[in-house]
């Protein structure tokens, strides 16, 4: 089988290739709010960084949970400022609700229906809170 996890020297944010500010443990308020701000402009939202950013990486298929974020994000985002970035691929009916939610709500959510490893190192290195 596959094991869960990631490899630590490929997602070490001192030397990741993929964000856009390496950092440390001296520098990581700043470098995390740093790629808080490319995150949010590489995929269309408003770069603030007192909004808080949620990011949710995984294959859309039942056991990944993505029917319970969909089920929530409409009830998160009609009372927080809050924004919500979701990347991964699986099964149609997902990738539609998740474009449509994007649709619903301009600005607050962006969904990426496809497979890309450099974003999902920059939401891992930019986001406030990962959903998992």
């Amino acid at each position: 089988g596959i094991v869960n996890g990631m490899d630590v020297s490929e997602w070490d944010p001192t030397k990741d290739k993929f964000l856009a500010v390496n950092y440390d443990v001296t520098t990581a308020l700043e470098g995390k709010a740093l790629n808080k701000e490319a995150l949010q402009a590489e995929v269309g939202l408003p770069v603030d960084r007192k909004v808080p950013l949620v990011a949710f990486i995984g294959r859309l298929e039942e056991q990944k949970g993505p029917d319970v974020m969909i089920a929530a994000i409409p009830e998160i985002v009609k009372d927080e400022d809050v924004q919500i970035v979701l990347l991964g691929t699986g099964k149609k009916k997902f990738e539609r609700l998740l474009k449509s939610i994007e649709e619903k709500f301009p600005g607050k959510v962006r969904a990426v229906v496809r497979f890309n490893a450099p974003l999902a190192h920059q939401m891992m290195a930019g986001a406030d809170v990962l959903a998992v």
